[in-house]
């Protein structure tokens, strides 16, 4: 039972079911997803796991006059399964509390934006011998090098389809491909006996942009950049980030920070500051999910409201427009869902996510970025702001000094201090280069006169 016309007629007598079991019920959501994927894992440097496999089940959503909500699921797609999954599912409504916050969910739409590449038949039709062919390509790549220990690396390809009906007449469809590859190495100096990490990742919707050996050389790179770590003295010099360490600082946080729900609970550090001005004229911030391709793209939400391209930030101002909203949070300040309702599989309801996180290059070079007498590069830290407050200190793992705009010796006990929205003022430089990880388009970025906590006497 996957054609269309099944899923269509499963979906029409389930949502009228759920409708004549209760005459309270207010509003019905049917969802069917499918999920295909191969999945192979490197532990020191070896195929340690390799699986191919599929998941595909139906859920409900009803919801009643008084907001009280029931849901159920169910990968068993037999006709009593899923008459007991609806009969479970208004049982849970009716024991379920009062929400007077919720409206009601996504209306009808007539037509939805075109978005293309999404979907890649070589990665639908891909088969496990091919796959581990990208798995040799990394373990080759870290062989090869004398410096190279072990490796962990991961290869995911994924082809997901999935269906939305509701009680307003909603109905959509949509197919999709992705590939995931990932590389962390250990290096090790011969002479100093120093060991460091390097990591490195890439998502993508097709297959051929895939590049093992790329990724794994990266790693390499990234692993003997960050050997023979030196402790150096406190000081306030320019910070500036590498795409990774701009995703980490600045894309990563304000995606949290800007999740609707987070916000009307308050657990946002820019609660109170829409429609103010709190970053330098080079904090430009977009949601866009309508790049043909992109990893973070689609056609429609995970409740089948059309996607589209949002502005949050323009010039340092946080746009009164730029909270990510699902039906439920959209309904709640009385204005219309963005598009930004997140699910991850049949089993959950939907939450609420970005598309493709997009900080807007600016107009220096790298090299213009680097320019500093003295300052310091950050690639990665491990740790996570406190969105509630914005307050930001951590470890910088991956970082290294740079002097007359040289990049220098990695840092060991090495940590900085900031809060993000002073983080936000500081920023006089972005970079013309930048790199798409994922769902994130990060540059890299110059943050004026930072604390950096340093362990040298």
């Amino acid at each position: 039972m996957e054609s269309k016309p099944e899923i269509h007629t499963l979906a029409k007598n389930s949502l009228n079911q759920a409708e004549s079991l209760s005459s309270d019920v207010k509003c019905v959501e049917f969802f069917f997803g499918k999920n295909n994927y191969i999945n192979i894992e490197i532990e020191e440097n070896y195929v340690k796991n390799s699986e191919i496999g599929s998941d595909s089940g139906v859920s409900i959503r009803v919801i009643n006059t008084k907001g009280s909500l029931g849901f159920a699921f169910t990968n068993n797609l037999k006709r009593k399964s899923i008459e007991k999954m609806i009969k479970n599912s208004i049982k849970m409504m009716n024991a379920g509390t009062t929400d007077e916050d919720f409206k009601n969910l996504p209306k009808q739409y007539t037509q939805y934006p075109k978005v293309k590449d999404l979907f890649d038949i070589n990665l639908k039709n891909l088969q496990i011998e091919d796959s581990i062919s990208y798995a040799k390509d990394l373990i080759k790549i870290c062989n090869e090098d004398a410096m190279a220990i072990s490796q962990s690396a991961n290869f995911l390809s994924n082809y997901a389809k999935y269906y939305i009906f509701n009680s307003h007449g909603l109905e959509a469809f949509s197919k999709s491909t992705l590939c995931n590859i990932s590389s962390n190495i250990i290096v090790k100096d011969k002479v100093s006996k120093e060991t460091a990490f390097g990591y490195d990742w890439q998502s993508s919707r097709n297959l051929k942009s895939i590049d093992a050996i790329e990724i794994a050389k990266n790693a390499l790179i990234d692993g003997k950049k960050n050997i023979n770590r030196i402790k150096i003295k406190s000081m306030k010099v320019p910070l500036i980030l590498t795409p990774n360490g701009t995703i980490s600082m600045i894309l990563g946080p304000i995606a949290s920070a800007i999740n609707a729900e987070t916000f009307q609970y308050k657990r946002s550090f820019l609660v109170d500051k829409r429609d103010e001005k709190i970053g330098s004229d080079y904090l430009n911030i977009e949601d866009n999910a309508l790049i043909d391709g992109a990893v973070g793209s689609d056609a429609f939400d995970g409740e089948g409201v059309p996607c589209k391209n949002k502005k949050i930030f323009e010039k340092g101002k946080f746009l009164r427009t730029g909270l990510l909203h699902n039906s439920y949070t959209a309904g709640k300040e009385g204005i219309e869902s963005t598009g930004n309702a997140s699910r991850g599989s049949y089993t959950s309801v939907p939450s609420i996510g970005h598309s493709n996180f997009i900080m807007t290059p600016g107009d220096f070079t790298k090299e213009e970025i680097l320019n500093v007498k003295e300052g310091i590069i950050l690639d990665y830290t491990g740790d996570s702001p406190n969105i509630s407050t914005g307050d930001f200190s951590g470890l910088i793992l991956h970082g290294n000094l740079i002097k007359n705009g040289e990049i220098k010796e990695s840092l060991n006990e090495t940590m900085f201090a900031i809060n993000l929205l002073e983080l936000f003022e500081k920023i006089d430089a972005v970079s013309k280069e930048f790199k798409v990880y994922g769902s994130f388009y990060a540059p890299y970025v110059r943050i004026k006169d930072v604390n950096i906590i340093g362990s040298a006497h």
